[in-house]
């Protein structure tokens, strides 16, 4: 890797042992340590490839959340004007269609918490209680559904 002369070293008769000693030392030591210390360009993309993955995720979440906050308040706004027009039916569709937005947040947790962007457990905390969530919701819809 390094290359190395072949001619003889230069005379260091008039030089102080020591110092030369020293520079030799150093010499040797560098160029021992030199292929850990020299990083090529894939090598450097392997070592940020974790970093960039991360950051990735985390601004694949925070898109999703966007759009998920967004489509929550054009859902509620819609159940409201449904409830106000004693239209129940469709307010609770709006309403589910709510707590579902929450479920894309949740798989956009997922996905950022794969990718370390987020820690892992509190993505599946928050999956589960989505999914209880949207469990109960639509229960409560079938249950009060007229015959």
């Amino acid at each position: 890797m390094v290359a190395r002369t072949t001619n003889a070293p230069p005379p260091t008769g008039a030089l102080n042992s020591q110092v030369v000693q020293a520079v030799t030392f150093t010499n040797a030591e560098t160029t021992d340590y030199a292929a850990s210390q020299i990083a090529i360009a894939p090598d450097m993309m392997i070592s940020q490839a974790a970093g960039l993955v991360a950051q990735s995720a985390a601004t694949y979440f925070d898109g999703v959340s966007k759009v998920a906050l967004a489509s929550q308040a054009v859902l509620l706004k819609q159940m409201t004007e449904n409830i106000a027009k004693q239209n129940i039916a469709g307010a609770a569709e709006d309403a589910l269609g709510a707590l579902v937005t929450d479920l894309l947040m949740g798989a956009a947790a997922v996905v950022a918490a794969a990718a370390g962007a987020i820690e892992g457990d509190a993505a599946s905390f928050a999956i589960d209680k989505i999914d209880q969530s949207i469990s109960k919701y639509s229960s409560l819809l079938t249950n009060t559904k007229p015959s």
